[in-house]
């Protein structure tokens, strides 16, 4: 499994229905191409936990989780994960820009990873943060 933390937050933008996709169909696409599990989870994530009640109290993030056994469809799944990420950080950019709001330097992070994690993503955690 692997976290990375969204820093892309301003008011009026809307991260997460960026990232999810009208209906969830971007997580959806992602999860049926490589049988991966994509969530958003965290302040600001809308999603409810256990309790029902509230957010988990922990960082707006994207974790990607799939089975011990299948390092290729993790790997796709982050790969695509990535190119969601960096489409939201052109627009979160292009929003800051046309609104006047300072944007995060860092838009987004890795926040954790699994044990095996880092040796199956290899460079495709490169240069993030």
């Amino acid at each position: 499994w692997v976290h990375f933390h969204l820093h892309m937050q301003a008011t009026g933008f809307d991260l997460v229905a960026g990232l999810i996709g009208r209906g969830g169909r971007r997580v959806r696409a992602i999860a049926d191409a490589t049988n991966a599990k994509v969530r958003i989870r965290g302040r600001g994530s809308g999603h409810l936990e256990v309790d029902g009640v509230s957010e988990a109290p922990a960082p707006l993030m994207v974790a990607v989780t799939s089975d011990h056994d299948d390092a290729a469809g993790f790997r796709a799944a982050v790969a695509m994960v990535l190119q969601e990420l960096q489409t939201s950080e052109q627009r979160y950019k292009l929003f800051c820009r046309k609104h006047c709001v300072r944007s995060s330097a860092v838009c987004y992070s890795v926040g954790a990873a699994s044990d095996g994690a880092e040796g199956v993503l290899g460079d495709l955690l490169v240069g993030i943060p």
